[in-house]
């Protein structure tokens, strides 16, 4: 089973900003030690407990401290920006780093003034769609009078061109990448199974009458949870639904808790009942469940390449977590 990992870059109780970020580049050298495919980072604003507010910069700083293994965005919200910036900021990294670049673009509004400062100024919103399309037209060096933007290349001009890849959970994100022909990122957040093997079944069929000669792609992502004992298990899952939790409030949490503060703090029953609802949001129990598990999604979902979440508490766990779904993989 193919497997890669998508990283929130958490920031801990206790640690900062700076030490997420070295904690990032230490985990994806590990990640390519032990043969993961991939190692993107997500892109979160106004989630003060995560250091992946720009992941085109942790981006850089991953390729340059790897040497192998495919580095990419999960993802840019695409419709914040300029593609045209997007593309020269993406066509830098891969030719500092050939053939590594990964960008994966989404479409989330993010919070309201998240989206009106990233947005300001804007007299007119291009769409998705477009931008989709303005991107493979400066990764390919073309520039015609039939574009918008004719005569218009996207600098440095390269030899090679990242990896595009459309992430969502609609019909209408499966339906933008097969008619593109890239690769589509399914997130399996708790959906309903129907409407998840629905979406993947849309992009498969469209992708194949729209590109007969190509091969369509799935990746689904999916939070996992484990470790080496029970109790470390069922602690780390502790820390990680109280975190799911509050991000959901206004009051952003400010740091990751700890294992031992999730343990010991007070729940009101209306929490209790959100963390009961949350918890097929994640894969949690043994490397070797877990894997059977993760299979399990390859198999009923049809799918390609599985992309891990490993959004435990502490850097030890994390790095432990990676080595023994490898193991369990292997």
């Amino acid at each position: 089973m193919k497997l890669s990992i998508l990283d929130y870059v958490p920031i801990f109780e206790g640690r900062d900003a700076t030490q997420a970020l070295n904690h990032t580049v230490e985990l994806a050298q590990i990640a390519e030690r032990l043969n993961y495919h991939r190692y993107w980072v997500a892109e979160h604003h106004q989630v003060f407990s995560v250091a992946s507010s720009a992941p085109e910069m942790v981006m850089m700083s991953l390729l340059e401290n790897t040497t192998n293994i495919q580095i990419g965005s999960g993802g840019v919200m695409l419709p914040h920006y300029s593609a045209y910036k997007v593309a020269e900021i993406f066509k830098i990294m891969e030719a500092r780093h050939p053939h590594r670049v990964n960008l994966g673009t989404g479409h989330s509004p993010s919070f309201k003034n998240v989206n009106q400062a990233l947005n300001e100024y804007k007299t007119e919103k291009v769409d998705y769609l477009t931008q989709i399309k303005d991107l493979i037209h400066y990764f390919n060096d073309h520039a015609h009078m039939n574009h918008r933007h004719k005569d218009l290349y996207a600098t440095p001009r390269i030899n090679t061109k990242p990896g595009m890849f459309i992430l969502g959970t609609s019909k209408s994100s499966a339906t933008l990448a097969a008619q593109q022909g890239l690769p589509f990122v399914i997130a399996n957040m708790g959906q309903n199974k129907s409407q998840l093997q629905s979406v993947i079944s849309h992009y498969r069929n469209s992708f194949s009458q729209h590109h007969p000669e190509l091969q369509s792609y799935v990746i689904m992502s999916t939070f996992v949870i484990t470790a080496d004992s029970d109790e470390l298990i069922d602690g780390l899952s502790r820390a990680f639904h109280l975190w799911l939790l509050r991000i959901g409030y206004l009051d952003q949490p400010k740091y990751y808790p700890s294992i031992d503060y999730a343990t010991h703090r007070d729940y009101s029953k209306r929490e209790l009942e959100k963390i009961n609802q949350q918890q097929n949001r994640v894969i949690v129990g043994s490397p070797n469940a877990v894997i059977e598990d993760l299979k399990s999604m390859v198999t009923m979902y049809e799918v390609d390449e599985i992309m891990i979440q490993p959004h435990v508490y502490g850097e030890d766990n994390r790095e432990q977590l990676l080595r023994l779904i490898a193991q369990a993989n292997s």
